[in-house]
């Protein structure tokens, strides 16, 4: 509940903040009983079949720059629908698919990935994985998990491609703004070449 007072005040739009709980409402209500979750599971299942040209059936993606969504938390994938249905975060792909989705098509795609099972890519060499594996203690755990699992509005980074990771850390250490009012900037800034291939090394090998 922190997390999400969080990340409205910086979206004080009223319509945005609306639609969200909304989703949100949904989420909980087929969440609390376990044929309604099966349900939502299964249409979702159905629905994502416009997803799996990229991010793969299962949501493991086909492709190393594009992430995962399989195991992903469920209301991290709805708030970024929401960010790309309005335009907060662009993405041409992603922005017309948003648009073209019913709160309920969203909710039961978010709720089928989540229920996915991640697979990593591959596995790195044990002293690199040591490393990374420190420092993601030491500056990520607090927000993404001990295990890097996420949660709410914080996304799953465990099996992440490394391309992606990699391509994801380095926007963020140019200061790119391409995810809106993400607190990443500061935390990838200090993060020297050799930290950053520690890191998409322990992170795209975790399971």
């Amino acid at each position: 509940m922190k997390a999400l007072f969080f990340c409205l005040l910086f979206f004080p739009a009223s319509l945005f903040a609306d639609d969200l709980n909304h989703l949100f409402t949904l989420l909980d209500r087929l969440s609390a009983k376990t044929s309604l979750t099966e349900m939502a599971i299964e249409k979702g299942r159905e629905r994502a079949s416009v997803c799996k040209y990229c991010h793969g059936k299962d949501g493991n993606s086909k492709r190393d720059y594009i992430p995962n969504l399989a195991a992903q938390s469920p209301k991290y994938l709805l708030h970024q629908f929401e960010l790309f249905a309005s335009k907060q975060r662009k993405d041409r792909i992603m922005s017309e698919l948003a648009d073209n989705l019913t709160a309920d098509d969203r909710v039961n795609i978010a709720l089928y990935f989540s229920r996915q099972q991640a697979k990593p890519r591959a596995d790195a060499k044990a002293e690199l994985k040591e490393e990374g594996g420190d420092l993601y203690m030491e500056r990520c755990s607090q927000c993404h998990g001990n295990k890097a699992y996420g949660g709410d509005l914080f996304p799953r980074l465990a099996s992440q491609p490394a391309a992606y990771l990699r391509d994801t850390l380095e926007r963020y250490r140019k200061n790119i703004k391409w995810r809106p009012q993400s607190p990443m900037q500061d935390i990838a800034a200090s993060l020297d070449d050799e930290k950053l291939d520690a890191l998409v090394a322990y992170l795209s090998s975790l399971r």
